[in-house]
């Protein structure tokens, strides 16, 4: 039987997770993190990404210890050993990347529809079968495509902030930051958590990773560190620009940004936002259709879904399951619900897998000698830190 095509490296492996990561969301999320924490809302990147990190690390570990497609599925089949566990956790990994994907692919339709007059659905289906296409063609070339509009993506938030620093440098001290908003600074803190998931879609290419071992954890470090000092320089410049509350009020706000500080038209950051949405749904295709693949190797998913191409090495029919599943959802007109619903479910995963590397460091389960290791505090505090963001959000939504 075919497998799966073992050539993805440290560089593509960090592009995977930083394109994911990054996101389209950062173009409009800074816009409603300056709203809710002012001029603290750089502090709020801060905050989430140290409280990301923690579940990173025992991410990092467990990726080590078990690199298998459907990462947390394998996890949680090796820290509590129960079925329905693994199957619960491996579906709902897919069901979160298929709505994610789904959110991004309608945006998507929608900003396109501004420049071209097209309807929302031929966007969403024509933009949705080329990505699967480039997913059936070969991992390789997705991660290469993948990468090339990682590249772009971030190009695009270093150029805002190189052209951004030197007016936030020199902006006249001091700054009134006036007192600490701390519930806003605690809701923009959630909401900036968010900009965070996707580092974990990393585990679940272990099967396609070179040296999975090694490359996996140094992989979901660098992407959040990366990730980490995009956003706070992101943040940083953009409230020293603008003020928060105009910040908040612009739908596109990092191109309010780049025209305030170069008088040029922002439309070329738009597009860059654009294409970031693209990279998002073409990454979270491969993630959602690896992750069926992993589970129907475990009797959890219809054994078609584990067959890979002969030639292509690429799981085909997970891929098509995938694509499928995504149309359904970008279609529906519930996309504002079921984000936030996969939001908490991907919260909820996290959770598990932080209490999965509990329960194996409680239980002295051996590991490779190779594998990466974490203090056992890392998921003890991961594991509160989902629990406890995943009930902010809730509460934050009612």
């Amino acid at each position: 039987m075919a497998q799966l095509n073992r050539v993805i490296g440290l560089p593509g492996l960090c592009l995977y997770g930083i394109g994911v990561t990054l996101g389209a969301g950062i173009y409009a999320l800074v816009g409603e993190i300056a709203g809710l924490a002012g001029l603290y809302a750089p502090w709020a990147f801060v905050l989430a990404g140290t409280l990301a990190a923690f579940t990173g690390l025992s991410y990092a570990e467990l990726g080590s210890r078990y690199p298998e497609s459907a990462g947390e599925a394998a996890y949680l089949a090796h820290g509590f050993k129960r079925r329905w566990l693994t199957a619960a956790a491996g579906y709902g990994v897919a069901l979160s990347g298929s709505i994610s994907s789904a959110v991004v692919l309608h945006g998507f339709a929608g900003y396109l529809g501004e420049l071209v007059p097209l309807p929302g659905w031929i966007a969403i289906i024509g933009a949705l079968a080329i990505l699967a296409l480039i997913a059936i063609w070969g991992v390789r070339q997705s991660i290469v495509i993948a990468g090339i509009i990682t590249l772009v993506e971030a190009g695009g938030l270093i150029l805002i902030i190189a052209v951004a620093a030197p007016g936030a440098i020199a902006a006249p001290p001091p700054v009134d930051f006036g007192p600490v908003p701390w519930s806003g600074l605690f809701a923009a803190s959630v909401m900036a958590f968010f900009a965070f998931i996707g580092f974990e879609d990393i585990a679940n290419m272990a099967e396609e990773v070179r040296r999975p071992r090694r490359t996996l954890p140094l992989a979901i470090l660098i992407t959040l560190s990366v990730s980490s000092l995009i956003y706070l320089a992101v943040a940083w410049v953009s409230v020293r620009a603008l003020p928060p509350e105009v910040l908040a009020a612009e739908g596109g706000p990092l191109a309010a940004v780049f025209e305030h500080a170069t008088g040029l038209n922002g439309d070329g950051i738009a597009a860059v936002a654009l294409l970031a949405m693209v990279n998002g749904a073409l990454v979270q295709i491969v993630m959602v259709a690896r992750v069926l693949y992993g589970l129907a190797k475990r009797g959890l998913a219809p054994a078609a879904l584990g067959a890979v191409h002969p030639v292509r090495r690429t799981p085909v029919w997970a891929t098509l399951a995938a694509a499928g599943a995504i149309a359904i959802f970008a279609m529906s007109g519930a996309l504002g619900p079921l984000a936030m619903a996969a939001s908490t479910v991907t919260l909820l995963v996290f959770s598990l897998v932080n209490a999965a590397l509990l329960a194996l460091r409680l239980r002295r389960e051996p590991a490779a000698p190779e594998s990466f290791s974490v203090p056992i505090l890392v998921p003890a505090v991961g594991l509160t830190v989902s629990l406890a963001v995943a009930a902010g959000a809730i509460v934050t939504s009612l």
